[in-house]
């Protein structure tokens, strides 16, 4: 994950407060954007729809960098295009005229149905399309608007920082490019914490909301939750996978650095698959056991089924859970010849931790089973197993395939390999964004 600017640790705990409280205090003041306040003010026909209803395209950002060095995120990205492109469209950010002639070049390599790529000159620094870019709302008539939040980079930037306010405005610049009315908000959150089932219940997690708004309490992020997306139910789950946890902190118990990761994303550990059915990730005591980090992982996972087991939908019934197995780690040492590595060595570290530039490190990849991506008639499930790998991971691979197909018996699974995209800190459904149908395309 590029995320760099990074801040010290001072500045993490009093910017993020300071423009925290701004922020709530008066949302006109810190971002100006035009926006259409009567479509605004009728916003609650409109929700948050569940990634599993139609959609008509699936979004994503052409690479303006890679993570490890001879491994490209665009070999992710093409896999993923190849999978879509037979039954959805492919809106794709580019840079610039200069940008678009080479992904233009690319996508033509792709050997693709022509005219199923659509292209938008929008300037970003990332790939992340699931945080930076657009949340569309939608309506059963096929209306669509654009939700704003507040974006400063996972907390490893401040409100102000260039970078964090370039891709900020994405979501905005893409809704003036479709003509779409945009729903503010002053909250800082990103897409990959909140999963809908288009209901009127959301899922998300305490320990993500709460650290990007230490001046908001969970009510009132709730409160705002639920304006925004216009539900009526808001499901907390507490934490996240433990090597999901901020980079800054530090090493995992076992001494391996995360990798620019979100803190506890909700969609590296637990899935909406339809209104009823939510998909939560699971460490068998096996591996918690054997795994100091799954040992944390165990307990916070066990933690978040025991929420979910209590949780009602936003009519009062119950949801059908489904364990789906953490994938096994998988390391990489990187050296400075891997830009990820430049990221890692930028860092203000928090907890005592120094990163000895010159010196190799070995990292532990995103890895998730739940960085999925639901699509018309497909859905694309990360895959990790290869030759010379363990015969557990092999096994989880099979076991995964399986769920999925049960899960989703009307939908061809998809497996592909993220891991040039985990290298950064998500996966295929943190580079991806899904448009529902438009009443007029």
């Amino acid at each position: 994950m590029k995320r760099n600017k990074w801040m010290c640790f001072g500045l993490l705990l009093f910017i993020p407060c300071m423009f925290g409280c701004w922020n709530n205090v008066s949302a006109s003041e810190l971002r100006n954007q035009d926006v259409n306040e009567k479509a605004v003010q009728a916003a609650d026909s409109f929700v948050l729809p569940g990634e599993f209803e139609a959609i008509e395209s699936v979004w994503l950002a052409y690479p303006c960098y890679d993570n490890l060095a001879g491994r490209p995120i665009s070999e992710v990205q093409g896999a993923m295009i190849k999978a879509l492109a037979p039954n959805h469209y492919i809106d794709l950010l580019v840079q610039d005229e200069d940008d678009r002639a080479k992904a233009e070049q690319w996508v033509a390599s792709l050997e693709i149905p022509e005219g199923k790529v659509r292209y938008h000159s929008v300037p970003h620094t990332d790939v992340w399309v699931r945080d930076m870019g657009p949340i569309f709302l939608s309506n059963r008539k096929g209306g669509l608007r654009v939700a704003d939040f507040g974006f400063n980079e996972w907390s490893y930037s401040n409100p102000t920082d260039p970078d964090a306010m370039e891709d900020e405005r994405v979501d905005r610049l893409v809704a003036r490019d479709l003509k779409l009315p945009i729903v503010r908000s002053s909250l800082i959150s990103e897409g990959g914490d909140r999963e809908s089932n288009g209901r009127g219940t959301l899922i998300t997690t305490e320990a993500v909301e709460l650290q990007r708004n230490p001046c908001m309490t969970k009510e009132q992020i709730t409160d705002e939750l639920k304006r925004v997306c216009n539900v009526r139910n808001v499901i907390w789950l507490k934490q996240g996978l433990a090597d999901d946890d901020l980079t800054y902190y530090g090493p995992l118990p076992n001494g391996k650095l995360p990798v620019m990761t979100t803190g506890g994303h909700i969609d590296e550990y637990a899935r909406f698959a339809d209104p009823h059915t939510i998909l939560l990730a699971e460490v068998s005591e096996a591996e918690r056991d054997e795994d100091k980090v799954d040992a944390i992982t165990y307990e916070r996972m066990e933690t978040n089924y025991n929420i979910l087991s209590h949780a009602v939908d936003q009519d009062g019934q119950p949801f059908t859970i489904v364990r789906v197995p953490i994938a096994e780690p998988i390391e990489v040492t990187v050296t400075e010849k891997d830009p990820i590595y430049q990221k890692l060595a930028e860092l203000e570290y928090v907890k005592g931790y120094t990163f000895k530039k010159g010196e190799p490190v070995t990292i532990v990849l995103a890895a998730s089973y739940m960085n999925f991506l639901i699509a018309n008639d497909v859905v694309l499930v990360p895959t990790y197993w290869k030759e010379g790998r363990s015969e557990r991971m092999k096994e989880k691979d099979a076991r995964v395939q399986q769920i999925f197909e049960k899960v989703f018996p009307n939908r061809k699974i998809v497996r592909i390999n993220p891991e040039n995209v985990n290298a950064g800190g998500g996966g295929i459904h943190c580079i991806s964004q899904q448009m529902p149908k438009a009443a007029n395309p």
